[in-house]
Protein backbone atom coordinates (compact mmCIF):
# COMPACT_ATOMS: atom_id res chain seq x y z
CA UNK A 1 0.00 0.00 0.00
CA UNK A 2 1.30 3.49 -0.89
CA UNK A 3 2.41 5.53 2.12
CA UNK A 4 -0.01 8.15 3.44
CA UNK A 5 1.40 11.68 3.77
CA UNK A 6 0.34 13.73 6.78
CA UNK A 7 0.69 17.48 7.15
CA UNK A 8 0.74 18.31 10.87
CA UNK A 9 0.31 22.03 11.59
CA UNK A 10 1.82 23.30 14.87
CA UNK A 11 2.16 26.81 16.28
CA UNK A 12 3.92 26.18 19.58
CA UNK A 13 0.75 26.48 21.65
CA UNK A 14 0.34 24.05 24.51
CA UNK A 15 -1.42 21.76 25.14
CA UNK A 16 -2.69 21.62 21.53
CA UNK A 17 0.73 21.15 19.92
CA UNK A 18 1.44 18.22 22.23
CA UNK A 19 -1.96 16.73 21.42
CA UNK A 20 -1.29 17.10 17.65
CA UNK A 21 2.07 15.36 17.98
CA UNK A 22 0.51 12.50 19.96
CA UNK A 23 -2.26 12.02 17.40
CA UNK A 24 0.37 12.14 14.63
CA UNK A 25 2.28 9.42 16.49
CA UNK A 26 -0.90 7.32 16.74
CA UNK A 27 -1.60 7.68 13.00
CA UNK A 28 2.00 6.98 11.98
CA UNK A 29 1.95 3.75 14.01
CA UNK A 30 -1.49 2.73 12.71
CA UNK A 31 -0.70 3.31 9.03
CA UNK A 32 2.07 3.17 6.45
CA UNK A 33 2.60 6.93 6.74
CA UNK A 34 5.10 9.78 6.84
CA UNK A 35 4.54 13.29 8.19
CA UNK A 36 5.68 16.83 7.51
CA UNK A 37 5.45 18.83 10.75
CA UNK A 38 4.76 22.39 9.62
CA UNK A 39 5.41 25.59 11.55
CA UNK A 40 4.54 28.83 9.76
CA UNK A 41 5.89 32.24 10.71
CA UNK A 42 3.09 34.76 10.20
CA UNK A 43 4.61 37.27 7.81
CA UNK A 44 2.03 39.91 8.75
CA UNK A 45 3.63 40.50 12.13
CA UNK A 46 6.61 42.06 10.30
CA UNK A 47 4.51 43.92 7.76
CA UNK A 48 5.71 47.55 7.72
CA UNK A 49 2.31 48.78 6.52
CA UNK A 50 0.67 47.02 9.44
CA UNK A 51 3.19 48.49 11.89
CA UNK A 52 3.17 51.97 10.35
CA UNK A 53 1.39 53.64 13.25
CA UNK A 54 4.12 52.45 15.61
CA UNK A 55 6.86 53.98 13.47
CA UNK A 56 5.19 57.39 13.64
CA UNK A 57 4.70 57.19 17.39
CA UNK A 58 8.10 55.72 18.28
CA UNK A 59 10.40 57.26 15.72
CA UNK A 60 12.37 55.42 13.05
CA UNK A 61 15.19 53.99 15.15
CA UNK A 62 13.10 52.61 18.05
CA UNK A 63 10.68 51.20 15.48
CA UNK A 64 13.50 49.40 13.66
CA UNK A 65 14.80 48.01 16.97
CA UNK A 66 11.31 46.76 17.78
CA UNK A 67 11.10 44.94 14.43
CA UNK A 68 14.54 43.42 14.98
CA UNK A 69 13.54 42.22 18.45
CA UNK A 70 10.34 40.66 17.10
CA UNK A 71 12.35 38.83 14.44
CA UNK A 72 14.79 37.55 17.07
CA UNK A 73 11.91 36.31 19.22
CA UNK A 74 10.37 34.54 16.23
CA UNK A 75 13.71 32.95 15.32
CA UNK A 76 14.08 31.62 18.87
CA UNK A 77 10.48 30.38 18.91
CA UNK A 78 11.04 28.51 15.64
CA UNK A 79 14.14 26.87 17.12
CA UNK A 80 12.25 25.79 20.26
CA UNK A 81 9.30 24.38 18.26
CA UNK A 82 11.66 22.45 15.97
CA UNK A 83 13.61 21.07 18.93
CA UNK A 84 10.38 20.07 20.74
CA UNK A 85 9.04 18.27 17.65
CA UNK A 86 12.26 16.41 16.92
CA UNK A 87 12.76 15.34 20.55
CA UNK A 88 9.17 14.07 20.74
CA UNK A 89 9.49 11.82 17.68
CA UNK A 90 12.97 10.69 18.65
CA UNK A 91 11.57 9.57 22.03
CA UNK A 92 8.77 7.52 20.39
CA UNK A 93 11.11 6.03 17.78
CA UNK A 94 9.60 7.72 14.73
CA UNK A 95 12.32 10.20 13.74
CA UNK A 96 12.68 8.54 10.34
CA UNK A 97 8.97 9.10 9.63
CA UNK A 98 8.86 12.88 10.10
CA UNK A 99 10.39 16.03 8.64
CA UNK A 100 10.16 19.44 10.32
CA UNK A 101 9.22 22.22 7.91
CA UNK A 102 9.33 25.97 8.52
CA UNK A 103 7.57 28.36 6.16
CA UNK A 104 6.97 32.10 6.16
CA UNK A 105 3.62 33.52 5.09
CA UNK A 106 0.12 32.37 5.97
CA UNK A 107 -0.86 28.92 7.21
CA UNK A 108 -3.61 28.60 4.60
CA UNK A 109 -1.26 29.39 1.71
CA UNK A 110 1.39 27.02 3.07
CA UNK A 111 -1.13 24.17 3.42
CA UNK A 112 -2.34 24.79 -0.12
CA UNK A 113 1.24 24.72 -1.43
CA UNK A 114 1.93 21.38 0.25
CA UNK A 115 -1.41 19.99 -0.89
CA UNK A 116 -0.66 20.85 -4.52
CA UNK A 117 3.03 19.89 -4.41
CA UNK A 118 4.43 16.94 -6.33
CA UNK A 119 4.22 14.65 -3.30
CA UNK A 120 0.84 15.99 -2.16
CA UNK A 121 -0.93 15.58 1.18
CA UNK A 122 -3.45 12.89 2.16
CA UNK A 123 -4.49 14.18 5.59
CA UNK A 124 -4.09 17.51 7.42
CA UNK A 125 -3.84 17.48 11.21
CA UNK A 126 -4.15 20.59 13.37
CA UNK A 127 -5.33 21.65 16.83
CA UNK A 128 -8.86 22.82 17.51
CA UNK A 129 -7.47 25.99 19.07
CA UNK A 130 -4.25 27.93 18.70
CA UNK A 131 -1.91 30.17 20.65
CA UNK A 132 -4.68 31.97 22.55
CA UNK A 133 -6.32 28.73 23.69
CA UNK A 134 -5.74 29.52 27.37
CA UNK A 135 -7.52 32.87 27.04
CA UNK A 136 -10.39 31.90 24.73
CA UNK A 137 -11.39 28.42 25.73
CA UNK A 138 -14.73 28.52 23.91
CA UNK A 139 -13.34 29.86 20.62
CA UNK A 140 -12.05 27.84 17.69
CA UNK A 141 -8.59 28.55 16.31
CA UNK A 142 -8.36 31.56 14.00
CA UNK A 143 -6.84 29.53 11.15
CA UNK A 144 -9.03 26.45 11.56
CA UNK A 145 -11.99 27.52 9.45
CA UNK A 146 -9.80 28.99 6.70
CA UNK A 147 -7.69 25.84 6.35
CA UNK A 148 -10.70 23.51 6.30
CA UNK A 149 -12.58 25.63 3.78
CA UNK A 150 -9.55 25.89 1.47
CA UNK A 151 -8.49 22.25 1.62
CA UNK A 152 -9.84 19.37 -0.44
CA UNK A 153 -8.16 16.88 1.91
CA UNK A 154 -9.55 15.34 5.11
CA UNK A 155 -8.74 17.45 8.17
CA UNK A 156 -8.19 15.83 11.56
CA UNK A 157 -8.92 18.45 14.26
CA UNK A 158 -7.20 17.44 17.49
CA UNK A 159 -8.82 18.11 20.84
CA UNK A 160 -7.05 19.64 23.83
CA UNK A 161 -5.86 16.35 25.32
CA UNK A 162 -4.86 13.24 23.42
CA UNK A 163 -7.10 10.23 23.96
CA UNK A 164 -6.35 6.83 22.41
CA UNK A 165 -8.96 6.24 19.71
CA UNK A 166 -11.17 3.37 20.83
CA UNK A 167 -14.54 4.38 19.38
CA UNK A 168 -15.66 6.75 16.63
CA UNK A 169 -18.94 8.01 15.18
CA UNK A 170 -19.74 8.89 11.57
CA UNK A 171 -22.49 11.53 11.22
CA UNK A 172 -23.91 10.38 7.89
CA UNK A 173 -26.38 12.00 5.51
CA UNK A 174 -25.34 10.43 2.16
CA UNK A 175 -24.15 13.80 0.86
CA UNK A 176 -20.92 14.02 -1.21
CA UNK A 177 -18.75 14.88 1.79
CA UNK A 178 -19.98 12.01 3.97
CA UNK A 179 -19.66 9.63 1.03
CA UNK A 180 -16.03 10.74 0.78
CA UNK A 181 -15.67 9.93 4.48
CA UNK A 182 -17.15 6.48 3.85
CA UNK A 183 -14.71 5.82 0.99
CA UNK A 184 -11.77 7.00 3.13
CA UNK A 185 -12.73 4.55 5.87
CA UNK A 186 -13.01 1.72 3.34
CA UNK A 187 -9.61 2.41 1.73
CA UNK A 188 -7.59 3.35 4.79
CA UNK A 189 -6.43 1.14 7.67
CA UNK A 190 -6.58 4.30 9.85
CA UNK A 191 -9.52 3.12 11.98
CA UNK A 192 -10.02 -0.41 10.75
CA UNK A 193 -10.02 -2.00 14.21
CA UNK A 194 -12.19 0.67 15.83
CA UNK A 195 -15.98 0.27 16.32
CA UNK A 196 -18.04 2.86 14.43
CA UNK A 197 -21.42 4.28 15.38
CA UNK A 198 -23.23 5.34 12.21
CA UNK A 199 -25.38 8.36 13.16
CA UNK A 200 -28.29 10.02 11.42
CA UNK A 201 -30.45 12.85 12.77
CA UNK A 202 -34.09 12.74 11.73
CA UNK A 203 -37.08 15.05 12.27
CA UNK A 204 -39.44 12.14 12.50
CA UNK A 205 -39.50 9.60 15.30
CA UNK A 206 -39.78 6.84 12.69
CA UNK A 207 -37.42 7.61 9.78
CA UNK A 208 -38.81 7.27 6.24
CA UNK A 209 -38.01 4.19 4.17
CA UNK A 210 -35.41 5.97 2.02
CA UNK A 211 -33.43 6.93 5.14
CA UNK A 212 -33.58 3.37 6.47
CA UNK A 213 -32.36 2.04 3.13
CA UNK A 214 -29.59 4.65 2.93
CA UNK A 215 -28.31 3.78 6.40
CA UNK A 216 -28.54 0.05 5.70
CA UNK A 217 -26.43 0.53 2.55
CA UNK A 218 -23.78 2.54 4.42
CA UNK A 219 -23.75 -0.01 7.26
CA UNK A 220 -23.26 -2.90 4.80
CA UNK A 221 -20.42 -1.02 3.06
CA UNK A 222 -18.59 -0.55 6.35
CA UNK A 223 -19.20 -4.11 7.51
CA UNK A 224 -17.98 -5.51 4.19
CA UNK A 225 -14.78 -3.51 4.75
CA UNK A 226 -14.30 -5.21 8.11
CA UNK A 227 -15.75 -2.62 10.51
CA UNK A 228 -17.89 -3.29 13.56
CA UNK A 229 -20.89 -0.98 13.03
CA UNK A 230 -23.74 0.20 15.23
CA UNK A 231 -26.39 2.25 13.36
CA UNK A 232 -28.26 4.90 15.36
CA UNK A 233 -31.05 7.19 14.14
CA UNK A 234 -31.48 10.18 16.46
CA UNK A 235 -34.79 12.01 16.77
CA UNK A 236 -33.52 15.35 18.01
CA UNK A 237 -32.09 18.73 17.12
CA UNK A 238 -28.91 18.14 15.09
CA UNK A 239 -26.44 19.85 17.42
CA UNK A 240 -28.08 18.65 20.64
CA UNK A 241 -28.51 15.10 19.38
CA UNK A 242 -24.98 14.63 18.12
CA UNK A 243 -23.25 16.52 20.94
CA UNK A 244 -25.14 14.58 23.62
CA UNK A 245 -24.58 11.26 21.86
CA UNK A 246 -20.84 11.87 21.50
CA UNK A 247 -20.54 12.85 25.17
CA UNK A 248 -22.72 10.06 26.57
CA UNK A 249 -21.20 7.27 24.47
CA UNK A 250 -17.48 7.93 24.95
CA UNK A 251 -16.86 8.81 21.29
CA UNK A 252 -13.19 9.65 20.74
CA UNK A 253 -13.47 10.92 17.16
CA UNK A 254 -16.52 12.39 15.41
CA UNK A 255 -16.34 12.02 11.62
CA UNK A 256 -18.34 14.60 9.66
CA UNK A 257 -18.74 16.14 6.26
CA UNK A 258 -17.45 19.70 6.08
CA UNK A 259 -20.02 20.67 3.46
CA UNK A 260 -22.97 18.31 3.20
CA UNK A 261 -26.35 18.31 1.52
CA UNK A 262 -28.48 16.99 4.34
CA UNK A 263 -29.30 18.32 7.78
CA UNK A 264 -25.68 17.85 8.88
CA UNK A 265 -24.28 20.55 6.61
CA UNK A 266 -22.69 23.96 6.12
CA UNK A 267 -19.80 23.42 8.51
CA UNK A 268 -18.44 26.74 9.79
CA UNK A 269 -21.02 28.61 7.70
CA UNK A 270 -24.12 27.73 9.68
CA UNK A 271 -24.24 27.88 13.46
CA UNK A 272 -25.06 24.19 13.96
CA UNK A 273 -21.67 22.68 13.31
CA UNK A 274 -19.73 25.58 14.77
CA UNK A 275 -21.66 24.88 17.95
CA UNK A 276 -20.89 21.17 17.61
CA UNK A 277 -17.18 21.88 17.31
CA UNK A 278 -17.31 23.95 20.48
CA UNK A 279 -19.49 21.58 22.49
CA UNK A 280 -17.85 18.30 21.55
CA UNK A 281 -14.61 17.97 23.51
CA UNK A 282 -13.37 15.09 21.38
CA UNK A 283 -11.39 15.25 18.14
CA UNK A 284 -13.14 15.64 14.78
CA UNK A 285 -12.29 14.28 11.33
CA UNK A 286 -13.73 16.49 8.57
CA UNK A 287 -14.32 15.76 4.89
CA UNK A 288 -15.11 18.03 1.96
Amino acid sequence: MEATRLLVCVDGSMPYMESCLQYAEWILKAMNATADILYVTDAHQFDFAMMGDFSGALGAQPYQRLCDQLKQIETEKTRVVKETVEKFFEKVGLSDKITFKHERGSLVDSCQAYEHSETGVDLILMGKRGENAAFATEHLGANLERVVRASSRPCFIACRKFTPIKKCALAYDDGPSTRHALQFLIRSPFMKEIPIDLLYVCDEENPPEEVTEMLASAEKTLKDAGYQVNTVCLHDDVSDGIANYVTNNAIDVLIMGAYGHGRIRNLFIGSTTTELMRRCKNSVLLFR
